[in-house]
């Protein structure tokens, strides 16, 4: 099969392959991403220092709820005709590090100042703070909800987190610079911006950019986000990255989010929400043009997937259904959380995607990583370049371009909790202007010893969608990896659906 581009995504990713020519328009002697490779590569060769400033008891002690109420009131740039404006965040709470900001204006860096008075602490009253605090991360702002007013759109806070909103969305699922060692014995190692630099857009601009430096004990590095506010928020991610020495797992692109419960996965202990959740499933678009797709559980202990590839096209995490009704969140309004997708610039080669599914019982933590590791790691002191584009989006615009599973349900049989039901809902794509009398075929296949009985499809008018399901004993203790796709006249017509189907434990 012929590698699927979708043509209204085409323009962006051909920006995405460009963007990383942009230092080389720079005039000689303005801070460029070639000044913070530099960086990156000199932390590498030197000895890691990462004993973070001291912070005052009385910010590592807050709540998130506490200290939420800490708000920078004085927005850099508000005073100017920036179309962006940028708060900070004080060291707090789970986000102890301060880091250097700078900003770049005229192809010039100077160092941010800080300023204690800039920030509002509500109802909180605390001690006489240090001057010299610093900051732990920033946000921006835009004319994106509420034009001329300015709203938050993407924020930089706590390691290598970044998370962002397209327009009338809520925040969700989260990005990250890197990941290292995620669900390792060892312990996961959280690299951290120790600097970062704001480029001060023209008047005008619809479009930002932002320079990181990473440090950390096993890794350095350096990153270009080039943020593009809009109905979806695009970021442009360029890195380079330098190893101090080898570590198990090295985590490219990696995104971050929850799944507690809903459709019959995961452990709900008594919550009455018939969903929650900031991503539903997985999706892939391999190199060979095959398009997967896998739902999200919340399992009962530590289960990491492993999907591998060729020059990968894209992957990411997909939020739906997009209705109220499915969640009846009034306050989370899990309906308005972005997917998010990463788009590979150039080619990545060998490697797989990997998910990790951690088990939870709180909608606050997230317990979901998905990420890219490649085939082969570079050599300490290596530089290891890559390039991808993010996309945070609520409205799919035709990513998936056939048709896609839309729902899937578990359940198990009363009678005999040994027999799990499997339900999945295919639609759209193709599909959509399908006549139900066309003769669709169901492929559905469960490995690993595992028995399948009683497996049917049927076509919904209502809804216009075609609904497999079976019944599934998997072999004794021995998880059971299932598949299945619709085709009409031989033609693959719908994603691979894929799913890690844990021996039944007498229902959840």
């Amino acid at each position: 099969m012929d590698t699927i581009v979708f043509p209204s995504w085409r323009r962006l990713l051909l920006g995405a392959a460009l963007f990383a020519l942009g230092t080389a328009a720079a005039v000689a002697g303005d801070f460029d991403f070639a000044q913070v490779e530099k960086k990156a590569q000199e932390l590498a060769r030197a000895p890691y220092d990462g004993a973070p400033a001291p912070v005052p008891a009385f910010l590592t002690q807050l709540t998130p709820e506490q200290y939420a109420q800490i708000q920078d009131v004085n927005p850099l740039w508000s005073d100017s005709d920036s179309p962006f404006q940028v708060q900070f965040y004080l060291p707090g709470s789970y986000f102890p590090r301060p880091e250097k900001i700078s900003v770049v204006e005229n192809g010039q860096s100077k160092p941010v100042p800080f300023r204690l008075a800039d920030f509002s602490f509500g109802d909180l009253h605390p001690d006489s703070l240090p001057q010299d605090l610093g900051y732990a991360g920033f946000r921006l702002l835009y004319p994106l909800n509420t034009p001329p007013n300015y709203n938050e759109f993407i924020s930089f806070l706590g390691a290598t987190y970044f998370r962002a909103v397209g327009k009338d969305a809520v925040y969700g699922t989260s990005a990250r610079g890197i990941g290292i060692d995620t669900a390792q014995p060892s312990g996961e190692i959280f690299p951290y911006y120790s600097h970062i630099w704001l480029v001060k857009p023209a008047p005008g601009s619809s479009e930002m950019t932002v320079y990181a430096l990473m440090d950390s004990s096993v890794v350095t590095g350096a990153y270009r986000f080039v943020i593009h506010p809009g109905t979806d928020c695009v970021v442009d991610v360029e890195s380079t990255i330098y190893l101090r020495k080898p570590v198990q797992v090295l985590e490219l692109a990696p995104l971050t989010s929850m799944f507690w419960h809903g459709h019959g996965r995961g452990v709900r202990a008594g919550d009455w929400h018939p969903a929650q959740h900031d991503s539903s499933e997985l999706v892939l678009a391999n190199g060979n043009g095959e398009w997967i797709s896998r739902p999200l559980d919340n399992p009962l202990q530590i289960q990491t997937t492993t999907y591998s590839m060729q020059q990968p096209q894209g992957f990411g995490l997909i939020q739906q259904p997009r209705d109220f009704s499915a969640y009846q969140g009034i306050a989370t309004q899990y309906q308005r959380r972005p997917s998010v997708w990463v788009s590979p610039v150039g080619d990545w080669g060998k490697g797989e995607v990997r998910l990790v599914e951690l088990p939870t019982n709180n909608p606050d933590m997230d317990n979901i990583d998905v990420f890219w590791v490649p085939a082969t790691q570079p050599q300490p002191g290596q530089p290891y370049h890559y390039a991808y584009q993010l996309r945070f989006f609520n409205s799919q615009h035709g990513l998936i371009p056939l048709a896609h599973p839309t729902a899937t349900y578990l359940g198990y049989d009363t009678k005999d909790p040994k027999w799990q039901h499997v339900v999945i809902d295919f639609a759209d794509g193709a599909l959509a202007k399908l006549p139900r009398s066309m003769a669709v075929q169901a492929h559905f296949s469960a490995a690993d010893g595992a028995q399948v009985r009683d497996q049917k499809l049927q076509f919904s008018p209502d809804g216009h969608f075609w609904r497999l399901s079976a019944e599934v004993q998997t072999a004794a203790s021995t998880p059971s990896n299932l598949r299945a796709y619709l085709t009409l006249d031989g033609q693959v017509m719908t994603d691979t659906w894929t799913f890690l189907l844990q021996p039944a434990k007498g229902g959840r």
